[in-house]
């Protein structure tokens, strides 16, 4: 990149000169860059402004459409994509916490998704941003950077299941969840895959953890021989706010 030549002229007390250059990659700012990727080259929306939001009740998915041309960014490598560095990267930031996910939309755009199961979302309002990177040869400390305007999303993610706790010193299934709230009543009922009752545990939480240990037998004591279980997790907020999440576990029988 060309270092520009300034002369400053004094007079009056006055100071004329040129303002900085803004910074390029392939000779092309990051106007030039958001104008040439933009889908519809015409628009004269943000190119980094989301389009739209699809809540996924059952999977819990959120995706944004961003009017980004998908071939292109995967022309220029903007894409994190493939083993090698990438020359730029799209991020989809929910409350701070970026993904790189992005897949081509039928209409061409891009598709960037993000799971309330991973409990990026909080419960209420969030705030869904699209940001652009494109780095250059000049360092890890200098590149070209453009954000979109900030959308609202207003998820009730309650519960976040962790369904891979497990422990060596325990022979059974560990029922674990993160809540929204510290303070919160709770009951998991666990059933067959056909939706017969197997065994109910309750309780209450003031540290926002549920954390209940299951010897897979049933409330006659009973082993449960069943290959996987339903697990119904109802959790209750003060203020009468609620959520009922399935999570289904696979048993391992020694």
């Amino acid at each position: 990149m060309k270092k520009q030549l300034c002369v400053a002229i004094v007079a009056a007390g006055v100071v004329f000169g040129c303002s900085p250059k803004q910074p390029t990659y392939q000779n092309r700012t990051m106007d030039q860059w958001l104008q040439m990727l933009k889908a519809n080259t015409n628009s004269a929306e943000d190119p980094l402004k989301i389009a739209q939001v699809v809540h996924d009740n059952e999977s819990r998915v959120v995706t944004i459409e961003v009017p980004l041309a998908y071939d292109l960014l995967r022309e220029h490598d903007f894409l994190a994509e493939g083993k090698g560095p990438q020359c730029g990267k799209l991020y989809f930031d929910v409350n701070g916490n970026r993904s790189t996910s992005c897949e081509r939309a039928p209409n061409g755009n891009c598709l960037m998704s993000a799971s309330e199961n991973d409990f990026v979302f909080r419960l209420g309002t969030n705030q869904l941003q699209v940001e652009f990177v494109v780095f250059g040869p000049w360092g890890k400390d200098r590149y070209l950077y453009a954000a979109g305007p900030i959308t609202e999303f207003v998820s009730s993610n309650i519960c976040h299941v962790n369904p891979y706790i497990s422990s060596t010193y325990f022979k059974g299934l560990i029922l674990y969840a993160n809540l929204s709230a510290s303070n919160a009543a709770y009951t998991i009922d666990l059933q067959t895959p056909s939706g017969d009752r197997i065994k109910t545990f309750s309780g209450n939480t003031s540290n926002g953890i549920v954390n209940e240990r299951w010897d897979l037998t049933d409330e006659h004591g009973n082993i449960c021989t069943n290959p996987s279980v339903n697990a119904v997790y109802n959790v209750k907020l003060p203020h009468s706010l609620s959520e009922t999440r399935t999570q289904v576990y696979q048993l391992e029988h020694h």
